[in-house]
């Protein structure tokens, strides 16, 4: 592992450092408690000393840092935290005879969210070898004493009153009971928590999976309709007035074949240019949209188009769907418009860009015509590239269509 993938701020649940604090809370507690019951009840003759003052200190110290939980800081101050923590709980086994063992495997489990497996580990083995060789140099102390001060010690607790000395007892084991259990809770809940969460992304995929499967689905049928939907429809015409005009030996069968030919021909390129859009990564649309209307100009038609397209390099996706908005209101405009006149407008500014497409035919009534699948499909593209389309139209006075892409 790498320094630079060291160093990386895990993520965790934002409940975790608050649930780990109340732990923190319930161990200094608990222990306090341990504490404070023989110091405070006269029948144990407890006599206090400094290590005691020490012990305290290290729990208002514990108990600020518990207010911290630096999961979000770098590195080494994440490294510090824990071993300082350790660090109080040591000299408290050093100076004092009161242990904080418990308090030790709540820090190792602070550890796991703080630094990399690594060094859960490797703080596990030295916190733990730190703690034992601490351990040793205690009793070794105590069993320096001369005989005579152990056996004062030894007459001193049998002289408690039998009640209190089991009540002592009592209480350290529910202390040390209530800690492991509260642990091994937590060990339960997040192993628990962490199976619930991969049954959700595991849901979550295969909702992904179908909602892919949709939308394919529906681009599929939106590039269909808009590239080939028309021409189709223009061929199947032309076929069918070709073949009522053979059964009357019309001169104009011909007419009508090269018009379907042509048709024929022109599906074939849309078909061509579609496939070569989706897998061409150098897609100028500036040069794209100028072709478009060359195509449209080049056919047999009283159509005047007046362009000003100054467009900046744009995500591929974005300039295929812009592209595809172009043409399929164009031929509406062909189609059902009777326009004489049209304008095409691309430019760009500090908001986005805006595509206008205007034309000067007869219109439509928005409030009865927006239900076609057209329209419908050019808001579908506008949506997929985070866009809007504005649709402005008066019965006899013209269409404006106005793409606006936000950058």
């Amino acid at each position: 592992m790498t320094r630079r993938a060291t160093e990386t701020i895990f993520t965790t649940s934002p409940s975790i450092p608050k649930i780990l604090r109340y732990l923190e809370w319930l161990f200094l507690s608990i222990i306090a408690l341990r504490i404070l019951f023989p110091i405070l009840y006269p029948s144990f003759a407890y006599e206090g000393d400094i290590g005691d003052l020490l012990v305290f200190v290290v729990f208002g110290l514990l108990a600020i840092l518990s207010f911290w939980f630096p999961i979000h800081r770098p590195l080494w101050q994440r490294r510090i935290y824990i071993w300082v923590e350790i660090g109080c709980l040591l000299s408290t086994r050093l100076w004092s005879h009161w242990g904080l063992d418990l308090l030790l495997y709540l820090i190792i489990v602070k550890s796991c969210f703080l630094l990399s497996q690594r060094e859960v580990i490797f703080t596990t083995i030295a916190s733990g070898t730190a703690w034992h060789m601490v351990l040793v140099q205690y009793f070794v102390t105590r069993f320096s004493q001369p005989i005579e001060v152990m056996q004062a010690e030894i007459e001193e607790f049998y002289a408690i009153p039998h009640p209190l000395a089991i009540f002592n007892l009592v209480l350290n084991n529910v202390s040390i009971f209530i800690t492991a259990s509260s642990l091994l809770i937590l060990l339960g809940f997040t192993i628990i928590s962490e199976r619930k969460s991969r049954y959700r992304e595991a849901d979550l995929a295969r909702e992904v999976e179908i909602l892919a499967a949709d939308l394919e689905r529906t681009r599929i049928a939106r590039d269909i309709h808009d590239s080939l939907g028309h021409t189709l429809t223009s061929l199947d015409v032309q076929l069918e007035l070709a073949q009522r005009l053979y059964e009357r030996k019309s001169d104009q069968v011909q007419q009508a074949l090269n018009t379907s030919k042509m048709l024929a021909g022109q599906s074939v390129r849309e078909v061509r240019r579609a496939v070569t859009t989706m897998r061409e990564e150098a897609f100028d649309l500036n040069l794209a949209l100028t072709r478009l209307i060359e195509s449209l100009t080049s056919e047999p038609s009283s159509l005047t188009v007046e362009t000003k397209i100054d467009l900046p390099k744009l995500p591929l996706q974005t300039s295929h769907q812009l592209y595809c908005i172009v043409k399929e209101g164009l031929e509406n405009i062909r189609r059902h418009s009777q326009a004489q006149f049209i304008t095409l407008q691309g430019q760009t500014s500090s908001t986005g860009v805006t595509l206008m497409l205007e034309d000067n035919g007869i219109g439509f009534d928005l409030t009865q015509s927006t239900a076609g699948f057209g329209l419908r499909g050019m808001r579908e593209r506008a949506q997929l590239i985070g866009g809007s389309i504005q649709v402005n139209s008066t019965p006899g006075k013209g269409t404006c269509l106005q793409v606006t892409v936000p950058q």
